[in-house]
């Protein structure tokens, strides 16, 4: 797409993300309250007061104000600038890692998107549909646009099929544990499976495990610290026997080794720690009933895919 090199790339991109972070605040603010995110200007929630341009600047204008509102100085979270900052930063790793795409733009976006959805997700255990449809549209559209600008119709084919292969494991889970999973969870899956299907089968699948490996260390650890050891065997023993494995049934060597070692060490890990924890579970050995937002561990599979392997 450019001749650009990849740090080029990702310092034009960081400040874009710096705006586009502070949009994220009003979205993750707004939009679970039912309000428009365009009207009225941005303003302290408290003192309802519009907030000065000179303000609005992202992360320096919260400095300047010492984390204080300038009319009422009520306290202004950390975690707007927090926001900003982080998205600044998603925006430079996928700058540099797909700097030569015309894919980078969709991913720019899912990125912006899964950041908001993530945070919003955390505070109401919620993943609104005004953040998910649009941010599909966009995302499948700008990743339909790069198919065409580099002749690679084969990505949107597997693209499709990755949204319908994510949507219908994230379905049967839903439809068998409605109470484990919302159905918000559902249609992200069918997002993400489009825009890993885009990169590639095995970013697909690690797509998919690693939500469930990253859920399984942060919502159960602590329920049942002793699930960790048998994660971590796992995925050791996948980490060194996936290569092998595949040898041993297909009489030769994967094409990509690396690829094969993560794929194998996640589905370890995933596997040993399911099946501890439910056995504990069956015994009564950890508290059940647990909550926790599953949204972020999406998000975090999937950007953990994009840059691994795209």
């Amino acid at each position: 797409m450019s001749a650009l090199g990849p740090s080029t790339v990702a310092a034009l991109c960081a400040p874009v993300g710096l705006l586009i972070g502070s949009f994220l605040n009003v979205v993750i603010w707004r939009v679970p309250r039912g309000e428009s995110v365009m009207r009225p200007a941005s303003h302290c929630p408290n003192c309802q007061q519009p907030v000065r341009p000179l303000d609005n600047i992202p992360v320096l204008s919260w400095i300047m104000l010492r984390g204080r509102c300038r009319t009422c100085s009520t306290s202004i979270a950390w975690r707007y600038p927090a926001v900003e900052l982080g998205c600044a930063l998603l925006f430079a790793a996928v700058g540099a890692r797909l700097h030569d795409s015309w894919a980078l733009f969709g991913y720019l976006v899912l990125a912006a998107a899964l950041l908001a959805l993530s945070v919003i997700d955390i505070d109401h255990f919620l993943l609104p549909n005004r953040v998910i449809y649009p941010s599909a549209a966009i995302v499948v559209t700008l990743l339909a646009v790069a198919s065409a600008a580099e002749g690679d119709w084969d990505s949107l084919g597997r693209a499709a099929l990755g949204a319908a292969i994510d949507f219908a494991i994230f379905f049967i889970i839903w439809f068998i544990a409605p109470s484990a999973m919302g159905f918000g969870d559902v249609r992200l899956a069918a997002l993400l499976g489009f825009a890993l299907g885009w990169i590639s089968w095995p970013a697909l699948w690690i797509g998919i495990f690693l939500p469930f490996l990253f859920g399984t260390v942060g919502g159960i650890a602590m329920a049942a610290p002793i699930v960790l050891l048998p994660m971590a065997a796992g995925a050791l023993s996948g980490w060194l026997g996936g290569v092998g494995f595949i040898e041993s049934i297909s009489g030769a060597e994967p094409v990509d080794p690396r690829q094969t070692q993560v794929m194998f060490a996640v589905a370890g890990a995933v596997f040993l720690g399911a099946l501890v924890y439910l056995t504990l579970s069956i015994l009564r050995r950890v508290e059940r009933g647990r909550h926790i937002p599953f949204g972020p561990y999406l998000a975090v599979g999937a950007m953990a895919a994009v840059f691994a392997l795209a």
